[in-house]
């Protein structure tokens, strides 16, 4: 894939919450959270309402607690901007300025500045927030929009397709977030929060199949200082380097695969053009190449062509590992929590291989599970990692047994290792230690207790490269119906066996 050469893959979060506005926690603690385990953040206070449904009965405390939060980001704004761009460190760490503002009407939608300084602008529709922002640019003032959590009916804080139309300061909507996944009706993770279900005509399939040119990213919607918080969603964008104006760029051109969480590397290439492109130059040939690395053992890659299946491929989870103790590069996924309902628990952990070498160390941490402003969490800077050597790393977290059999508040952590087969894998929390080979570790998940039965315990397991990477090349041609726009829509969607989820953004090429 000649155009992703010179690009490298960085993972952000671009819309997610703290105390700025409602929400919980520092400014500060979100900014230190997002540097444990992103490369670029957008925190986002929540500052507007115009069309807010003031007249519907039982909407006094909403309403109150939204006034609230404006009134307190519009209090601290000079303070948040500071932190928000004193934290940029290009080379290091991005960090942008953004704000949301809600619509019933067209679909909530985040703003964001490049350079670290902006203001909140009081607009009342989309089309005229995206005037004032075309304006800004013109005046040198890189600012954009998205739609987040798109796929509420239209009217209700869903997107309004029939308003959207193309538009280079909104290049992206969400297409998952801590809401749901807005693909489509039907996903692995509905629409269940109290602002309702997913809508049919406001998913980004619909909006695809309207042949909107509009990419999708993913991020937390998190309100307790935890961008990236793991599950919740984050972004993944192609760059050539991580600036400010690289980062901005690589979103501005639609570069952008959307992630539940695993950091999943996903390339897409249609006659040498990337993710993102509009191929203007009409082929009826199409040589489709694309490459996969995943987070974990991948179950399924699709490639859809104008929104239906054009190729699915199915990847057996390889579990049988050479007879004879060769050295091999494999992934290594730990989990902890579990133990009595609610119980807290503290963790000082270590991980690590006795032979061999760590090449990727990836933390997979959440924040805490607190939306609404009524409920009250003061420690939200609780997970800490680093490397020691290049062969352990340690980690301190804190989990809280899961509230329900199917709600997962544990933490997490990955390591891509180069080993034996008969290499010790070393665990240790709290004091206790445990160990395993990585043999015995790729034939199946191995756990264990930390002080016996019903006390906090661990899960480990592992993949070989056949079962995280995989690359193909295919060919096509201009049949069936095109898109409403002339052109053909290529994206991927794959998915892990451990239920992680990526989505590429698509290539459009002209019929």
């Amino acid at each position: 894939m000649k155009t992703s050469e010179k690009l490298t893959t960085y993972y952000g979060d671009i819309h997610n919450h703290c105390g700025a506005s409602y929400g919980h926690g520092p400014v500060e603690d979100a900014i230190a959270n997002a540097k444990m385990q992103l490369d670029f953040v957008s925190v986002t206070g929540h500052a507007l309402w115009p069309d807010m449904p003031r007249q519907q009965h039982g909407m006094e405390r909403r309403i109150k607690y939204h006034e609230d939060g404006f009134k307190k980001l519009a209090g601290c704004w000079d303070h948040f901007v500071k932190v928000c761009d004193d934290a940029n460190q290009d080379g290091a760490f991005v960090s942008f300025l953004g704000y949301e503002k809600h619509s019933c009407h067209s679909g909530d939608q985040t703003v964001m500045y490049r350079d670290g300084k902006g203001s909140i602008l009081q607009t009342q529709t989309v089309p005229e927030l995206r005037d004032t922002l075309a304006k800004l640019n013109e005046e040198g003032i890189a600012c954009m929009t998205f739609t987040h959590h798109i796929g509420y009916k239209q009217g209700f804080r869903g997107i309004n397709w029939e308003e959207h139309e193309d538009h280079p300061l909104s290049p992206v909507v969400e297409l998952f977030s801590m809401h749901a996944c807005s693909e489509s009706d039907e996903t692995a993770y509905p629409y269940l929060h109290s602002m309702g279900p997913c809508d049919q005509d406001s998913t980004y399939s619909a909006g695809l199949k309207k042949g909107r040119i509009v990419g999708c990213v993913a991020s937390t919607d998190h309100h307790s200082a935890h961008p990236g918080s793991h599950g919740h969603g984050r972004v993944a964008v192609f760059a050539p380097e991580l600036t400010r104006k690289s980062i901005w760029d690589a979103i501005l051109n639609r570069r952008t695969i959307a992630l539940t969480g695993d950091n999943i590397e996903v390339e897409l290439s249609v006659n040498d053009s990337f993710i993102g492109d509009v191929i203007q130059e009409p082929s009826d040939q199409r040589d489709i190449r694309f490459r996969v690395k995943g987070g974990g053992a991948i179950r399924t890659i699709e490639l859809l062509k104008n929104e239906k299946v054009l190729k699915h491929y199915f990847l057996p989870k390889v579990t049988e590992a050479p007879a004879e103790n060769q050295t091999v590069r494999a992934k290594i996924g730990l989990e902890v929590g579990w133990g009595s309902r609610g119980k807290v628990v503290h963790w000082d952990a270590a991980f690590g291989v006795r032979e061999g070498k760590i090449l990727k160390a990836e933390p997979r941490f959440k924040g805490s599970e607190v939306v609404s402003p009524t409920e009250n969490e003061e420690d939200f800077r609780f997970s800490d990692w680093t490397q020691e050597s290049e062969t352990n790393v340690r980690f301190k977290t804190k989990t809280q047994g899961n509230p329900t059999p199917v709600t997962n508040s544990n933490q997490g952590f990955s390591l891509e290792v180069e080993m034996p087969l008969d290499g010790i894998i070393d665990l240790e929390f709290n004091g206790a230690t445990f160990s395993h080979t990585l043999r015995e570790v790729l034939a199946g998940a191995r756990s264990g207790y930390i002080s016996g039965y019903g006390t906090p315990a661990y899960r480990v397991v592992a993949a070989l490269p056949e079962s995280y990477e995989f690359e193909t090349q295919l060919e096509d041609t201009a049949e069936g119906d095109a898109l409403p726009n002339g052109m053909d829509c290529y994206r991927l969607r794959v998915e892990q066996y451990n239920k992680q989820w990526a989505w590429s953004s698509p290539i459009w090429i002209k019929r």
